[in-house]
């Protein structure tokens, strides 16, 4: 099953770097280590053949490097393959200040065998190898390269008991065993857009088959959870790290739903924003502990300022699991120091929606003198297109020449009445290069016809909604359209100008309080979803509600 096609790890246009870090696996002895190789890693092994053998030096330093808790042959794979071209498989490696407490944690349940889901290079794997090398080890990846480099890292360490799968993780099938089980890893992070239809299919009937819907916004770390709940049997034991998204976020609602029930949660160390636990990614980090079965009655949900300060997965303050059961977003949980306080909110001044998805904005967004150019200005409104024109505007924003304009035909437009707009669509309907067309794109896809955005309405009042500083709210006199940059704030009474003004001078003087209450991301970035911004509260409210 897969998640993109699998852009081959060699080929004859590829750097040779790639072939020489083949090369050194095998006189590492990946060959012999993890049990059968399937045919890909094959194919891979038999490029490296035709090389020179790694020089000796080389080689005795990547050993000794291995053997120290370093990954010599992860870290070239990530120098040789560049974090975009990474990206599709979501392949993003785990730094030893979070593998070792993981591995820690993990191997104090007792584990008769550990699996290491997605292994990557394999890291997980390598560290349990260090500490336990008589252990049964099962290590699994989609990427026929990884597995490779992480055979012959359990060589190094002298793995017995370790077998290595070049396999999907959401497929696996293994062997009942007598003891107890460990899971482990860091699920690679792929968004919805990017996983294959067979993907989405299997999720589905994987959540079907526990009682548990499945979210279409749901992301490939979200399935290794489902697939692990599938396969873990009662008394296993488990230590996942992700992106903290999902603590917050609608599809994150099944990975609560099967840590609450079935996998048994037993605490969360969630890494503050600012820290930066993947050193070549933007993202926050989780790590989740669970018991397969279990259903304790109290969870330790611990914040960790930084990667220097994760010294192991034992702290936490303990929760009774009821409040994590009661609770949509966890975030707040792991804050208790923010009081709550009740009083009328923005959603009782008027509603908050978000602005248009256009699915292109390179296509839909362009400059008045480019619109002018292709001669679809007729077919374009002045739009607010970037968040500065918000965060940066003084309370007012206004149109002028500068200003970009959205590309926006109606639905029924005659195209052949109209040969310049036809012109334009028709770029719109063609592959560009190796890219899909951008009618093709998710958005458009599911939009008839795909330059179609629906009501384009221009919101009395516009709200920034994701950045590393407080909402700014401001004026939109010029009835400007709104683009998916912020949200649109629609008050439930008919205000006049001046009760406007004075609305948005009252909620930018209130800005400083609604923090914390979004979705804190990497660096510190808050983001509001429309419900959550509504939820903010406002005191004096009354004021503008006639």
């Amino acid at each position: 099953m897969a998640v993109a096609s699998l852009r081959p790890a060699l080929s004859a246009s590829e750097p040779t770097a790639g072939a020489m870090l083949l090369r050194m696996a095998l006189d590492l002895g990946a060959e012999e280590c993890g049990g059968p190789l399937t045919g890909a890693e094959r194919a891979f092994l038999n490029v490296a053949r035709d090389l020179p053998l790694t020089e000796t030096a080389a080689l005795t330093e990547a050993r000794l490097g291995i053997t120290l808790g370093i990954d010599p042959l992860g870290e070239e794979l990530l120098r040789w393959r560049s974090r975009a071209d990474r990206r599709p498989d979501g392949a993003f490696y785990t730094p030893p200040a979070i593998v070792e407490p993981m591995v820690e944690w993990a191997l104090a349940q007792a584990p008769e065998r550990v699996v290491d889901a997605g292994c990557g290079s394999g890291r997980f794997a390598a560290e349990i190898a260090r500490r336990q090398p008589a252990l049964a080890i099962v290590a699994i990846d989609r990427d026929p390269l990884a597995t490779l480099l992480t055979r012959a890292a359990l060589a190094v360490l002298g793995a017995e008991q370790a077998v290595v799968l070049h396999a999907d993780y959401l497929g696996l099938d293994l062997p009942a065993i007598a003891g107890r089980t460990a899971w482990i890893g860091n699920p690679p992070y792929v968004r919805h857009h990017d996983l294959e239809p067979e993907v989405k299919r299997w999720a589905a009937t994987a959540g079907a088959s526990l009682g548990r819907p499945v979210s279409s916004l749901s992301g490939l770390h979200a399935y290794f959870f489902l697939a692990t709940a599938l396969l873990a049997r009662p008394g296993d034991v488990g230590t996942f790290v992700t992106s903290a998204e999902w603590l917050d976020v609608g599809y994150g609602a099944l990975i609560r739903q099967l840590l609450m029930d079935g996998l048994g949660l037993e605490s969360l160390h969630v890494l503050e924003p600012t820290a930066v636990p993947f050193a070549d990614v933007m993202t926050t980090a989780a790590i989740a502990c669970f018991r397969a079965g279990a259903r304790p009655e109290r969870v330790r949900l611990e914040t960790v300022a930084d990667l220097e300060a994760l010294d192991g997965l034992d702290g936490g303050r303990a929760l009774p699991r009821e409040q994590l059961e009661l609770n949509h977003r966890w975030t707040g949980l792991l804050r208790p120091q923010v009081a709550t306080v009740s009083g009328p909110t923005l959603g009782t001044i008027g509603r908050v929606s978000r602005g248009v998805v256009t699915g292109a904005n390179d296509y839909f967004l362009l400059t008045r003198e480019r619109a002018a150019e292709l001669r679809i200005l007729e077919w374009c409104r002045p739009a607010i297109t970037s968040a500065e024109e918000v965060l940066d505007a003084a309370g007012i924003v206004r149109d002028g020449p500068d200003r970009r304009v959205l590309f926006a035909p109606p639905r029924g437009v005659d195209r052949k009445a109209h040969p310049a707009l036809d012109r334009y669509l028709r770029q719109g309907e063609r592959r560009r290069g190796g890219a899909a067309a951008y009618k093709d794109r998710y958005i458009t896809s599911h939009r008839t016809p795909w330059w179609h955005h629906g009501p384009l309405r221009t919101p009395p009042i516009v709200v920034s909604y994701m950045a590393r500083r407080a909402p700014m709210f401001a004026l939109n006199p010029d009835d400007l359209t709104l683009v998916n940059i912020a949200h649109g704030l629609y008050p439930h009474s008919e205000l006049s100008d001046e009760e406007l003004g004075t609305l948005v001078l009252h909620l930018n003087g209130l800005r400083e309080s609604f923090r914390g209450h979004g979705r804190t991301y990497h660096g510190g970035l808050e983001k509001f979803e429309p419900g959550e911004m509504e939820a903010l509260i406002v005191p004096d409210a009354e004021r503008w509600i006639l």
